[in-house]
């Protein structure tokens, strides 16, 4: 009954102060409005996610430019013929940055070393890792041809001949 009657009184108290209670229900209501209207506009995109997205083409331009000159090379060989050429790539680029390192009373902190714009000192960047060859060529049935393709992608790419696989194309 307690509660009850607490919440009387604040209602009758609520009744003699309609100025404050019309108040707290128009700033409730802003409050709600920003925030319904804060999640129709998409916030403005993040300048790490852009840089994730900005590698991705980066590594697929790359596949694509080792497939075309790797079948541009083995269409050139003897017994080749029309060749295509599919490469997967392990990962994408890895880019290493340079690091300050401060010693001192037997403690190392390592910070990256920025540019006047903000952004990190690039010191290395890694290429993606060729995971796999496919070849498929009009001379891939004959065993001398797909021995030649096979030595010369895992020498080109220093990949293992067992993730090499030559097949005939079809005609």
């Amino acid at each position: 009954m307690a509660w009850q009657e607490r919440l009387a009184a604040w209602l009758k108290g609520q009744k003699e102060k309609p100025r404050a209670a019309s108040l707290a229900v128009l700033l409730g209501t802003a409050a709600m409005l920003l925030i319904l209207c804060s999640e129709l506009w998409p916030a403005a995109p993040r300048q790490a996610s852009s840089q994730q997205d900005a590698a991705a083409p980066d590594a697929e331009a790359y596949q694509a430019r080792l497939e075309t000159r790797l079948a541009e090379l083995i269409g050139q060989m003897e017994g080749a013929g029309r060749t295509t050429v599919m490469i997967t790539l392990e990962s994408g680029e890895e880019r290493i940055y340079a690091l300050d390192t401060q010693t001192g009373s037997g403690q190392s902190q390592q910070t990256h070393v920025l540019l006047e714009d903000g952004s990190a000192l690039e010191e290395t960047t890694y290429l993606p890792t060729v995971c796999g060859v496919a070849v498929l060529c009009e001379g891939g049935g004959d065993v001398g041809v797909e021995a030649r393709i096979t030595a010369l992608v895992s020498a080109l790419l220093d990949v293992p001949a067992n993730r090499i696989c030559v097949e005939q194309r079809q005609s």
